[in-house]
This record gives C-alpha cells, sequence and structure tokens, in this order.
C-alpha cells in the first residue's frame, strides 16, 4: 500500500516538472531558512546554559535612584561578597570580577597589551563550569600571583597551551605564575575573559561600601526562595549601604539576574559584552515561521489552482473504485514526499551555506547543532506541517470531486476553492508587506544612529590607550610631540573615551539659591586640547586656558545636560565641591557649557556630566589631517620616540565607537537577507499561481485578442484581480507594520519618526504592485502573443 502510494506520487511529480519544481524550490528556501534562523535562536537562547550550576547562578546589580534620576549598574561594592559568605549562609558561593584594565604583558620578546584580564577570586572554578585543560582547578588561584590563561592567550605567548609552570611580567615588572590553562570562554557567554588573575595579589584592593566596581555573582541552593535572598540583600543594605548614602536622599536596591537571563534580557550600559535582546527571538521567530507558512500557501494555492488538471484522474478513480480515504492519503502522501525532498535539499544547503551564515551572524555555529533534540524535532514538525496539514485542503478539496460531473466536465473552470485560494494570496501579500516595511525601517534607523550629529567628530581622530602610571604621567609630552608631528591637527587627552561609559562621583553641587546638595555627577578628566581635537562646541563660557594657571585647580565643563538638571539660570562661576585628601574639601567652578554630545550610544538618554581639567591622562586623541596613512606613519614614528621599547596599539573612534551597534547591524542584515528571501518565496508562489491562472484562461485571452483587444489591455485584465489582493495584504499589512516597528524603535533613546516615514510605506506598495504586474504581465504576455488560432482551434 505505502510503496504503491510512494510510486505514484513520485510518478505525479515527475508528470508536471514546473509544478513539481516551484513547490519543491519554494519548500526548500523555506526549511533552509527557517532552519537558519532556528539555530540562530537555539546559539542565543543557549548563552551560559552550560555551567552545571547555572540555574542557581545569580549576578548582583545595582538600582541606584537619586533625587533627580535613576539608574542601573552591572556591578557592586567590593566588600559585599565577604559580607554574604560570613554572615549569610544560604549563599553557597560568591565570586567577584575585579576589571584591571589595560597593561602590557610579556614573555621574552613577546609582549602584548592585554585589556581583558580580571581578578577573581579562589572559588571561581567552584561556581562557573570552565574547563580546564591542564593544572588543578581547586588550587589555580589560591596564591598570589598566580594566573589562568585561556588556551589563545597560552598560544599567544608560549606558543603552546602546555604552559603550567611559566611564567608571564606586566608593566610593573610583577611576575605572574602560570598555574592553569583553561578552554577559551565559549562565545555563548555573557562575560568573556582571556584570563584569571588571583584575587589575593591585591590584597590591599578591598574598596568600601561607598563605590562600586565589581562584578559580584553568588550562588544559591536549588530551590532556595529568591524572597528570602532578597530580604537578606536588603538588611544588607540597611546595615551597611543606607548609612552612607541615606543622608543625601538616594536609595540603592540590589537586584539578582539569572545567569542564563543576561545575555537577552539585561540592558544596562556597562555590561561586560554586547548583549542580546529577546525582542529579535520573537522576530526572527516569527520570520522562520512566515516563510514556512508562505511555503505552504504556495503548495495549497497551486495544488487547488491545478485542481482541473487532475478532476478526471479523480473521477476515474472513483468510478474504479477508490475510496475518499484512499484518495485523501494518496495526495497527503505526493505533499510528504515533496516536503521530503526539499528536506534532503535544505540539509545539503544548510551544510554548504553554514560558514557563509556564521559570517552573517558573526557566530560559530557547527553542523553538528542540526543534530540537537529541538532543530530534529522541528525538522519532522516541518514535514508534519508541510506535509499533511499544507496538503490537507488540497487531498479533502480535490477527493471530494463528484465522479459524474468530472466525467461530464461540469468542473468550474477555475480551478478550486476561489475564495480560499485568494484568502491565501492576501495572507502571503499581506506578511511579505510587513517585512518589507519592516526591513526598511530597520535599515533607516541603522543608518540614522550611523550619521546622527553626535555632538562631537569622530571621524579621522585616533585613539592611543596608555598602559601604565608611567605613560600616563607623559600623556601631555606625547600629546604635545603629537600636535608637532606632520599629518596631525590636533592633539589632546582624557581618561575617558566616547562610546566608553564615564565613572559617576558623589559631589555637592550648588544650586540657583546657592544651597549645596549632594549628586551623583558623570564625570572625567581632559587637557587643555581635548575639546578642540574632538570638535566639540562650547556654547556659554570659554574652554579650559593655558592663560590662566588656575584651570588646572579649579575650572571644570559641563554640559547642556547638566544646566537643565540643576535649572541653572546662570551656570557659569557655579560650584561643585569634591571631597579631598584627609576630609578636605576642593572646590571647582563652571568656566563652560559644552553642547550636548552622545558619550555613550544612541540607545541612552544624554546624561548630565562634568568634565575636569587635568593634563595627565590614559587616552591621547589625535586628529589626523592629510593622508591617513601618512599620518599613522608620523603618529607611530612619535612614539617611538619617546616609547621605543613598546609596542605601538591605536584605534580609529569613529569604528570604535560604531562596534556599539555592530550587533544591530548583524541582526538587521539577517533579518533583511531572510526577509528578502521571504519575498522570493512568495513570488516563486505568485509565479506558479500565474501562470495556472493564465493557463485556465488561455482560450478568453485568445476570444478576446481576435475581437481586437490590446495585450496591454489583457495584462490589465488579468492582473487588476492580483491587484485587488494587493491591495488588501496591503491594508493588512500597512497598521500591523507600523505597531511593530513603532514598538521596536522604542527602545532607542534617539530614533527616526515613523510619521516622516510615509515614503517607505508608498515603496513598499509600488515594490509589491510592480512586483505582480512583472509576475503576472509576463505570463499574460506570452499568452496574448501567442496566435489566437492554437487557443480556439478546438472549438
Amino acid at each position: 500500500m505505502l510503496k504503491n502510494l510512494f510510486v505514484i506520487a513520485m510518478r505525479n511529480i515527475r508528470k508536471d516538472k514546473t509544478y513539481s519544481a516551484i513547490n519543491i524550490l519554494g519548500l526548500t528556501i523555506g526549511i533552509t531558512c527557517s532552519m537558519f534562523l532556528l539555530l540562530y535562536i537555539l546559539d542565543e537562547l543557549s548563552y551560559d546554559r552550560y555551567h552545571t550550576n547555572a540555574p542557581n547562578i545569580y549576578r548582583v546589580v545595582s538600582n541606584i535612584k537619586e533625587p533627580d534620576n535613576a539608574f542601573t549598574w552591572a556591578i557592586a561594592q567590593i566588600p559585599l561578597t565577604e559580607e554574604l559568605q560570613d554572615n549569610y549562609p544560604e549563599v553557597k558561593n560568591a565570586v567577584r570580577f575585579f576589571g584591571i584594565g589595560r597593561s602590557l604583558y610579556k614573555n621574552g620578546d613577546k609582549q602584548f597589551y592585554e585589556g581583558d584580564f580580571f581578578l577573581a577570586d579562589s572559588t571561581t572554578f567552584d561556581m562557573f563550569s570552565y574547563k580546564i585543560i591542564d593544572g588543578d582547578a581547586n588550587t589555580a588561584l589560591d596564591e598570589p600571583f598566580s594566573i589562568v590563561l585561556t588556551r589563545k592567550i597560552a598560544i599567544k605567548y608560549f606558543g603552546t597551551a602546555d604552559a603550567v609552570g611559566q611564567t608571564l611580567q606586566n608593566q610593573q615588572n610583577e611576575t605572574f605564575k602560570v598555574t592553569a590553562v583553561m578552554e577559551d570562554v565559549p562565545l555563548n557567554s555573557h562575560f568573556i575573559f582571556d584570563a584569571l588573575i588571583s584575587r589575593s595579589t591585591q590584597p590591599k584592593y578591598q574598596g568600601n561600601w561607598g563605590s562600586f566596581g565589581v562584578y559580584t555573582y553568588i550562588q544559591l541552593p536549588e530551590g532556595y526562595s529568591l524572597d528570602n535572598m532578597y530580604a537578606s540583600l536588603d538588611k544588607v543594605i540597611k546595615e551597611k549601604v543606607d548609612p552612607i548614602f541615606a543622608q543625601f536622599g538616594i536609595t540603592i536596591k540590589y537586584e539578582l539576574q539569572r545567569i542564563t537571563d543576561i545575555h537577552l534580557h539585561s540592558k544596562i550600559q556597562d555590561e561586560a559584552e554586547a548583549g542580546g535582546d529577546i525582542s529579535y527571538i520573537y522576530i526572527f521567530g516569527a520570520v522562520a515561521a512566515f516563510m514556512l507558512i508562505i511555503a505552504c500557501i504556495n503548495y495549497m494555492n497551486l495544488a487547488t489552482a491545478r485542481s482541473a488538471n487532475r478532476a478526471k484522474e479523480v473521477g476515474i478513480r472513483k468510478v474504479m473504485g477508490s475510496q475518499r480515504a484512499q484518495l485523501i492519503a494518496q495526495f497527503i502522501t505526493e505533499s510528504v514526499v515533496i516536503a521530503l525532498i526539499a528536506l534532503v535539499a535544505s540539509l545539503v544547503l544548510i551544510y554548504a551555506l553554514l560558514p557563509s551564515f556564521n559570517d552573517l551572524s558573526n557566530k560559530q555555529l557547527p553542523f553538528s547543532y542540526v543534530l540537537q533534540t529541538p532543530v530534529i524535532l522541528s525538522l519532522l514538525g516541518v514535514i508534519v506541517f508541510v506535509g499533511i496539514v499544507g496538503g490537507s485542503y488540497p487531498a479533502f478539496y480535490l477527493s471530494g470531486f463528484n465522479p459524474v460531473s468530472v466525467l461530464k466536465g461540469k468542473l468550474s473552470v477555475k480551478g478550486g476553492n476561489a475564495f480560499f485560494r485568494k484568502s491565501l494570496v492576501v495572507a502571503q501579500f499581506s506578511i511579505s508587506i510587513f517585512m518589507l516595511i519592516s526591513t526598511l525601517i530597520v535599515y533607516d534607523q541603522l543608518q540614522y544612529m550611523r550619521n546622527k550629529d553626535l555632538g562631537f567628530t569622530k571621524e579621522r581622530v585616533v585613539r592611543i590607550g596608555l598602559s601604565s602610571e608611567d605613560q600616563v604621567r607623559k600623556s601631555d609630552v606625547l600629546a604635545e610631540r603629537m600636535r608637532q608631528t606632520k599629518g596631525v591637527a590636533s592633539a589632546g587627552t582624557a581618561n575617558s573615551s566616547p562610546g566608553q561609559g564615564i565613572s559617576k562621583n558623589l559631589l555637592k553641587v550648588e544650586d540657583n539659591d546657592g544651597k549645596l546638595s549632594e549628586r551623583g555627577i558623570d564625570l572625567y578628566n581632559a587637557d587643555y586640547d581635548f575639546v578642540k581635537t574632538m570638535g566639540m562646541t562650547i556654547v556659554q563660557g570659554r574652554d579650559f586656558s593655558r592663560d590662566i594657571p588656575s584651570d588646572t585647580l579649579y575650572a571644570v565643563l559641563v554640559n547642556e545636560a547638566m544646566v537643565k538638571r540643576m535649572a541653572w539660570k546662570e551656570p557659569l562661576g557655579k560650584r561643585f565641591i569634591f571631597n579631598g585628601p584627609n576630609n578636605t574639601e576642593i572646590e571647582r567652578k563652571v568656566v563652560g557649557i559644552v553642547k550636548d554630545y552622545n558619550q555613550n550610544s544612541l540607545y541612552d538618554v544624554i546624561e548630565p556630566l562634568m568634565i575636569i581639567m587635568n593634563s595627565y591622562n590614559n587616552y591621547v586623541f589625535v586628529k589626523t589631517e592629510g593622508d591617513v596613512r601618512e599620518s599613522i606613519a608620523g603618529i607611530e614614528s612619535t612614539w617611538k620616540t619617546i616609547y621605543p621599547d613598546l609596542p605601538f596599539e591605536y584605534e580609529f573612534l569613529d569604528q570604535d565607537f560604531n562596534s556599539q551597534y555592530k550587533s544591530d547591524e548583524k541582526r538587521s542584515q539577517i533579518f533583511t537577507a531572510f526577509s528578502g528571501l521571504t519575498i522570493a518565496i512568495a513570488c516563486l508562489g505568485l509565479l506558479g499561481l500565474a501562470a495556472f491562472t493564465t493557463q485556465q484562461r488561455y482560450k478568453e485571452i485568445g476570444v478576446r485578442k481576435v475581437i481586437g483587444a490590446s495585450i496591454n489591455s489583457l495584462v490589465i485584465l488579468v492582473s487588476k484581480e492580483f491587484f485587488l489582493l494587493v491591495g488588501i495584504g496591503m491594508l493588512i499589512a500597512f497598521p500591523v507594520a507600523w505597531y511593530f516597528t513603532n514598538s521596536w524603535l522604542q527602545k532607542f533613546a534617539y530614533r527616526i519618526e515613523l510619521t516622516g516615514e510615509w515614503l517607505t510605506f508608498i515603496v513598499s506598495a509600488l515594490l509589491a504592485f510592480t512586483i505582480t504586474l512583472i509576475t503576472v504581465g509576463y505570463h499574460v504576455l506570452r499568452a496574448a502573443s501567442t496566435n489566437p488560432v492554437k487557443a480556439l482551434r478546438d472549438e
């Protein structure tokens, strides 16, 4: 029985090669793309789940609320870990990661700057399941100046992963002994490092309850109530934190983030790595479903449209004694066989195109991902969905023909349930127009982010990082030498860089009435030439000046957001009180207002900030002119005159700043590519449907041509039905696209306005009409160009 069904199915597939090819190609594209999207989704959902204790590991983040401001940090205070471990037995383990900044490390002649080395507590490997390939995880971080390297760093410095017992020196001539080598941190991690140094290396680095600065993780017992843990954290705040901050009207609350939720759900400025976005998981899941749905719609449309061609076959089978159940089984078998052929072709394409998809998505997905249970179940689901669900309507419809009517030729020549088929076409057009609009709006938003006036000039600015106290003390000398270098327009220094965020300090600020109140202020240091080099604008007052020596001790610049926050009527001269050594107070005054600029990304609003005059900083910014390559060569030559033994490294500020949007751009590229393929599948179905529609009206076209109809009128005649369906699809797609794109845009602090995107909607509609006209018109032209005698010769 099954063999017979299969043989007949293959015979019918071979009989109508064009119909079969359109269906198999559409399904192949749909399955391939939906599987790629599923692999992407599974990888995004897999972040940090490789840790054995992942369900019970939480990161402690700090929610801080000031009288006129609120923000969240992904860090906590250094003493929190000891407090929890010593006094709260429900905390099984607590681990901190201390950022130690950029520093030079060397082994013999090999020396490199490293920015992803961290101090870590000795129990790190008890909590986290990092794979140790050499050394003892239980003792690797016990002793001072112990270091655990990742495989790539061990190979980088020692040429082999067998590096236990070797040593590394840093720029301060401290020697670190390699006690273990671990596999590189998996890419599906919210926090990636290159090496861990024993926390006991810096025992005096204790911090206090008033300062924040470390990533803090705790491990709770399985099934432990988070409400109980929050009660314990509230107790810590009441006893340790509130005595410091409450007097200033500042409240702090700790929040626990499950480690497996951080990548997709955490939206904090100072994340260790660029995070994902759960909304894209829903978007890509919907796109994958749309692709399969459209592929199924194509199959159902084409099967019902060609029903007239198989009507006599059904009639004869019924006359010969076939039961309806047998006919249904036959048609569903054909559908399943087509789906299986498409599935095999899809697996071949996935294997061939996976490297390209990895480049597109910035991932490293192996083909073995296809063997995951969710993927296998999804593939089986595709067969059921496409084969049985997609083939069910044609099967039930075709098997229901009355054999007498069929054999008398009384079957409707329109071929199938016209209303149902038109409804499917409307669904196709609605999805296609929706995705086209969404793609164009995503593109416009990313272009807006790239081209928006940031309030400073990031083009042609080279940033050089300084990695030691000695280099910082010479930063003014380096900047001055740079200003004398050919190809350099200007050079300045600062201890922060646009796109990297800045520190926040608690200061006393003067209000309009001359009263001082505590405020948390974002601030950083910069020299006399920083504002000029960065192309920032002073809108009131003046810049720092070498002609006014007191600027070094007393002057600050603030941005417009600070003036707005404090509601200053006359901002110049307003005072800030800093805490100095030995409980002294240092007063500084506002000498100039800087036009607002984006210190952080365009995801975040511009925060109030202050710039303090200081000539000694850890970044040198160099504005180049003329030929960039010659400028870089000159800058490197100048560097070598001051630091002949140190490697020269630099970054272009625009590339670094734009890297903040790299993840969104990658996701946009994926969405654009797969949206285009979705539209292509819809067009493929339209192509087949137009062919069958034209074929059904072949004689009508011949008659109309004989009585004088022009080709243009014939194209319009056949196309207007499809145009009506496009119009209905457009009316459905427009409001849906407006709602979802507007929701997506809300996550950006600075974004395009949909009211200004009306042209995008019009272009999408015109494109849909144009595609329809070309697709349908092609077949009508072929029919209209044929000698009408051929169409009417049997009349």
